[in-house]
């Protein structure tokens, strides 16, 4: 019983140990930093950008109208006691330069859309046309150059396989001309010589270059049957080195003729003879070498010439193979993406420009009538007198501050809501930015520049009171079907000096991989969005936080 008592104790304090170990190795194995991501998705949609302000409600009073800069007075259309409506144009300063870039940037919008539109209609009938004949004249010309080349080389092959026949049978017939004049017994029974060492040197190196020249006859008749380029190269090269040797046997067995002792037997006449047949086969020796290498040479030589000639062929079909494939296969997406970016790109630096002409001219902002004009055609405005002054037929303005920060996103006859604590938020007015004083102002050390809002006149305007608390809300820019996202999720990279920092964004792939896009943005609208020209596509999931988590 004890005995089962300690084996039970023992297995319960196994099994906690055991439990307690392994919650130990899980704790250490799930200790790792986790990171969370906050995502917002890239969406398409429309944006507004808008500048918010408060004042007062006013009595309406003359407006003073003027440009934005000083410049040569162009076009003056009214005069004082002229009625004018909301939009007409009073007035113009000279902007022919912005003019000519206009004209510049509205030529880049037509060329992006052409070049848009070229890729959506992919390539016409006329073009795969094009492109199909350059691809069949590069395949025509590698074919026709290959088979040139085989040609060639097969005549080139022939002339040295022959030199080096005609090489052996010249080799054999020296080595017999001196094996008959100089060392065959049965000829040679009263030869006498002064140079007896050099007579036996001669006759033990015969047989060594005989022994030599049917190894290398083998390997002749082994290219015969072959007739491969490899093999008549390394051939060449054998029977080439086998010359020199032949050559030099020559050479030693033309100074033993030359110390023949002469007698009745071996005559001057027949020595004489000896040593022209020895010299005369020196000369079919030499020639054959010069022969021979030749003709291995221009082997080589038109071998490599046309291994380049075929190879630029071969890259010529290749280019021409992938622009007939690329041609027939229409527009691929990224490309079609990339024309779109160029002419929203485009659109955006003309939108720059004519809203930098709007301030060369003077619109009337609201319906009124003309009650001064202060510059004549010719002169030259000034920023700080008022072009022309008008009369509101409203009776109520709003008067309000708008500071540095937002000044440059307004622009006269933008349209406002206005908001009276009064009414509530139930009862809006319209009204439009009538005029913008140039002219700064200092409030608790903020810049500000005060501006005219004109109010427009409903069924609740008699019940409107000067003094009236107005908050109004100004529309500077629209943006129609354009991408955008949080501003939080874009990021500037830094540059190095002289360079310009890059704008990315990091978006979440498969929830845990991260990939950084650069983007070009466009307006900072309201709600935190901003548009994005290029680098992003509809639904990418963009990355606003990050927050670790410590297991």
């Amino acid at each position: 019983m004890k005995k089962l008592l300690k084996n039970k104790l023992f297995w319960v304090i196994s099994t906690i140990v055991i439990v307690i170990v392994v919650m130990i190795i899980s704790n250490i194995v799930n200790s790792g930093d986790k990171t969370e991501y906050t995502t917002e998705d890239a969406k398409r949609g429309n944006l507004t950008q808008t500048v918010t302000a408060s004042g007062a409600v006013a009595s309406a009073n003359e407006i003073e109208l003027n440009f934005r800069s000083p410049g040569k007075l162009v076009k003056l259309q009214v005069k004082e006691g002229d009625k004018v409506k909301s939009g007409q144009l009073l007035a113009s300063i000279d902007s022919l330069s912005l003019s000519a870039q206009a004209a510049q940037y509205r030529a880049n919008v037509d060329a992006a859309k052409a070049d848009l539109e070229k890729i959506i209609a992919g390539s016409s009938s006329e073009q795969v046309t094009v492109y199909q004949e350059q691809y069949n004249k590069a395949r025509n010309d590698l074919n026709t150059l290959v088979s040139k080349q085989d040609n060639e080389l097969k005549t080139l092959r022939e002339k040295s396989l022959n030199e080096i026949n005609n090489t052996s049978f010249i080799i054999s017939v020296a080595l017999d001309k001196v094996y008959n004049h100089l060392l065959n017994n049965n000829n040679t029974a009263n030869l006498q010589v002064s140079n007896l060492g050099l007579l036996n040197k001669i006759d033990s190196d015969y047989f060594e270059i005989v022994a030599g020249f049917n190894s290398l006859k083998d390997r002749i008749n082994q290219v015969n049957l072959d007739k491969s380029t490899e093999i008549i190269v390394s051939a060449s090269n054998d029977v080439t080195a086998f010359l020199d040797t032949v050559n030099s046997f020559l050479d030693d067995s033309f100074k033993v003729a030359d110390a023949i002792i002469i007698n009745t037997t071996y005559t001057q006449t027949k020595k004489d003879t000896i040593k022209s047949d020895i010299t005369t086969q020196q000369s079919s020796i030499n020639s054959s070498l010069t022969s021979i290498q030749a003709a291995k040479s221009n082997l080589i030589n038109s071998i490599n010439s046309y291994n380049s000639l075929v190879l630029a062929a071969e890259n010529s079909l290749s280019i021409a193979q992938a622009q007939l494939d690329l041609t027939k296969a229409g527009p691929r997406s990224f490309e079609i993406d990339a024309a779109k970016a160029k002419v929203a790109q485009a659109q955006a630096q003309l939108n720059q420009i004519l809203a930098n002409l709007n301030d060369y001219s003077i619109i009337a902002p609201i319906d009124g009538t003309v009650t001064e004009v202060n510059f004549s055609l010719g002169e030259q405005t000034d920023v700080s007198k008022p072009a022309i002054k008008m009369l509101s037929v409203e009776q109520f303005e709003v008067k309000v501050d708008i500071s540095e920060s937002d000044i440059a996103k307004l622009s006269v006859g933008d349209a406002v809501v206005i908001s009276l604590d009064a009414f509530g938020s139930d009862h809006l007015f319209s009204g439009k930015v009538a005029f913008i004083d140039p002219a700064q102002t200092a409030i608790s050390d903020v810049i500000y520049y005060k501006t005219t809002v004109s109010l427009e006149s409903n069924s609740w305007t008699e019940k409107i009171k000067p003094g009236m608390s107005a908050d109004v809300t100004i529309t500077t820019d629209m943006k129609e079907n354009v991408i955008y996202v949080s501003q939080r999720g874009v990021k500037i990279r830094e540059a190095l000096l002289g360079d310009v920092p890059q704008k990315y964004v990091e978006v979440l792939i498969n929830d845990n991989q991260i990939q950084e896009k650069n983007v070009e943005t466009g307006l900072r609208a309201d709600n935190g969005l901003v548009e994005v020209i290029s680098g992003v596509e509809d639904g990418d999931k963009i990355i606003t936080f990050k927050k670790t988590i410590n297991k």
